[in-house]
């Protein structure tokens, strides 16, 4: 399997979750590039992307990013049952 690795948000064709941190109050919000993939276009960089983003909660604009694969739900079987 190769490795994760998103640089841009069309990076692994957006399927994964962004986990949002802000780093003054620590406060983490998780949320999928497709929302913003359309206020930002789809070949923003990752690294640009969280430095625009401001915290919901203490208001500083010091937020990183992390993008996290998408986990399959239990018992989820590729087979015709």
């Amino acid at each position: 399997m190769p490795p994760f690795l998103v640089e841009k948000l069309s990076d692994e064709f957006g399927q994964y979750t962004l986990i949002l941190t802000c780093a003054v109050c620590g406060y983490e919000r998780v949320t999928t590039p497709k929302m913003l993939g359309r206020l930002c276009g789809w070949d923003a960089r990752l690294d640009d992307v969280a430095s625009r983003l401001r915290c919901s909660k203490c208001g500083k604009k010091k937020c990183t990013a992390k993008a996290v694969p998408l986990r399959k739900p239990r018992r989820y079987s590729s087979l015709p049952s």
